[in-house]
């Protein structure tokens, strides 16, 4: 097989392990109204610790395992542990007793959710970067772009489901999905060579190119990495908390639960364009028009749903801010060149997770319980109040990247 073919089959097999493994990660907010209609109305911000505990293990496991994790195990190995887990979370969830279990899921759900996403799929492809030559960052978006098609078909797929099954039985079709898609993700990607011993690899070190950066401890050390994070994860807890709670709120105005999913799925569906288009944004505007192009839109959507839909809820209005909002998705994107333009490419997969993985699903974590307990504040829930906090957030979120950026230490070690 030839390097060209092993490149193909990488960017291939990570596109259809993310469809998977994001898109089984996106439906807690589906499933939302019917945890509501189990357990209560009342019990929504615990319920909601579900996703809350999934993004902190996220974020554990992004940031301190995932580097140690991948020098040991190669990607294709790790898409069939997030097999494994995926069924360990669909079978806790199909047959809850109490939504204390629910809670418990979460767990499992962001272990799968930390090796099988973003920094996953990037990791996957990275020893084929020289295969594609100046289109590492069309590459890379057309493969986070694959976890915004697993959103959008796994938002719209349970909604459908929901019709004629009881949510329970829905859990396990998704199941069933998810290890599929896995197991074809590990037969399809190739299996890398393993790394040469002895006087051999410090002869081929010697003869391989310096990769311009700074390693991950060098990274750490700089203002830069700070800001960056910290602009992340304020961008992420404004994107998910409007994701997560937007079924709840169209719900809360008339709409029912069956239009409300179809909604995001519409919104996911948008988040597939932005992701794939954050490539081409990024060559064309740089990475000072990529955060511009995420973020205003988000804030416009956010700002629209807080103070104009509360006083009309027409459905074509809803349209209009789910487009808007869904820019938040190219966070994701963010992720990967900001690195490389912060820190270059020598430790990419140290770095990025941190940031593809940690910062941006540590926001996810903290998301569903900031902007949650904003909305429920008060004995009636206030979805406007939550809305405003999320585009408050992402205008700071942005301009601590822009603070990243003037401060590049790539530059200062030129």
């Amino acid at each position: 097989m030839t390097q060209n073919a092993k490149a193909k089959r990488a960017v291939i097999g990570a596109c259809i392990a993310l469809f998977a493994n994001m898109g089984i990660n996106s439906t807690f907010s589906i499933f939302l109204p019917s945890f509501i209609g189990e357990w209560g109305a009342d019990k929504l911000a615990t319920i909601a610790l579900s996703a809350t505990f999934g993004c902190i293990v996220t974020f554990i496991c992004s940031t301190f395992l995932f580097a140690p994790l991948l020098k040991k195990l190669q990607p294709r190995v790790i898409f069939v542990l997030c097999g494994v887990l995926a069924v360990i979370y669909c079978l806790m969830c199909s047959f809850a007793p109490n939504y204390w279990v629910i809670v418990a899921a979460g767990v499992f759900g962001g272990i799968n959710l930390a090796f099988g996403t973003h920094a996953m799929g990037v990791a996957a492809i990275t020893p084929y970067f020289g295969d594609f030559g100046a289109k590492i960052a069309k590459t890379i978006a057309l493969v986070l772009a694959s976890a915004s098609v697993g959103a959008t078909a796994f938002s719209f797929v349970p909604g459908a489901l929901l019709k004629s099954m009881e949510w329970r039985t829905v859990y396990l079709v998704l199941m069933a999905v998810v290890v599929a898609c896995n197991i074809i993700a590990f037969l399809i990607i190739p299996k890398a060579a393993a790394p040469e011993e002895g006087a051999g690899a410090a002869a081929a070190q010697a003869e391989a190119p310096e990769v311009p950066g700074l390693t991950k401890k060098q990274a750490l050390k700089t203002p830069a990495f700070a800001l960056v994070f910290a602009g992340i994860l304020l961008l992420s807890i404004s994107y998910l908390g409007i994701s997560t709670y937007m079924p709840s709120l169209l719900t809360t105005y008339g709409m029912d639960q069956s239009t409300a999913s179809a909604m995001q799925g519409i919104m996911q569906g948008v988040g597939i364009l932005f992701v794939f288009i954050g490539g081409t944004i990024s060559e064309k505007l740089g990475i000072k028009g990529l955060i511009l192009t995420t973020a205003l839109p988000l804030v416009a959507g956010a700002l629209i749903y807080a103070f104009v839909y509360p006083n009309t809820a027409v459905v074509w209005l809803a349209v209009i801010c789910s487009v808007l909002c869904v820019t938040g998705a190219m966070t994701t994107n963010i992720c990967p060149v900001i690195t490389a333009s912060l820190f270059g490419n020598k430790d990419l997969n140290a770095i990025n997770p941190i940031f593809s993985g940690g910062a941006f699903w540590g926001g996810a974590a903290l998301a569903t319980q900031v902007i949650g307990r904003i909305i429920a504040a008060k004995e009636i829930p206030n979805y406007p109040n939550g809305y405003l906090a999320a585009a408050i957030l992402c205008v700071v979120g942005m301009l601590l990247l822009f603070a990243a950026l003037a401060l590049n230490p790539m530059k200062k070690k030129a």
